[in-house]
């Protein structure tokens, strides 16, 4: 997976561009103030530089040594602080009731279905009371879920082994996404199917949003 994914950032020069999802941008405001920020998947670091921009605590995970060179440097060059650590988020430990918000945006698809649990689960305990969650992700309106049903092995409902790169894809519902969640609060949950050109051939994607809020008392 390592290999793979330096693979992809060396074929661009930014792989997910710099700007950060606008959702994230539209609800800033709710993010609890000091509080810190994590991004697992930080990637080049679109999301994690504009939070760090804003005041906040910023921590990021990569499985890439190449996706976290970037992201340093573009913190480096702004003059900003975010603390960065090459991990698997298969291993990562997350520190609980720490984060105001944490950030899965374009990561979870590469998972197969216990490791998606099992990071949510971690990514949940993670939360303060009140604090929110991102996810971003692949749903199986995207054209990619079709072509994986073509070229690979379907180990569990939507999920697919890929053996050249040793890894797996897998494309939720919306349903499925949302039944992680029960009892927290919907602050955005959307579907769209639109054109992507922010990198290499102009290419369609289906994806699925959610913003989250946490609530112990609705828990109990």
């Amino acid at each position: 997976m390592k290999t793979y994914w330096d693979e992809q950032y060396s074929k661009v020069s930014r792989l997910w561009g710099l700007k950060p999802k606008e959702t994230l941008v539209q609800y800033k405001n709710l993010v609890l103030e000091h509080g810190k920020v994590l991004d697992l998947g930080i990637g080049e670091g679109r999301n994690a530089l504009y939070f760090a921009g804003q005041g906040f605590t910023v921590e990021g995970v990569d499985l890439s040594p190449k996706a976290i060179e970037r992201c340093r440097t573009a913190a480096e060059e702004a003059g900003l602080s975010i603390l960065t650590l090459k991990e698997d988020l298969r291993n990562y430990q997350i520190e609980e009731d720490s984060y105001s918000l944490i950030i899965l945006s374009n990561i979870l698809n590469f998972f197969n279905k216990e490791e998606i649990s099992e990071i949510i689960q971690s990514a949940k305990e993670g939360l303060v009371d009140q604090g929110l969650i991102y996810i971003n992700a692949f749903d199986i309106s995207d054209p990619g879920y079709e072509k994986s049903k073509e070229e690979y092995e379907e180990v569990s409902p939507n999920t697919f082994y890929r053996p050249k790169s040793d890894s797996f894809i897998h494309f939720f519902t919306k349903s499925e996404l949302e039944r992680y969640f029960s009892g927290y609060k919907t602050i955005k949950a959307s579907q769209i199917y639109s054109l992507d050109m922010g990198h290499g051939e102009p290419h369609y994607h289906g994806m699925i949003e959610l913003l989250l809020q946490k609530n112990e008392e609705k828990q109990e």
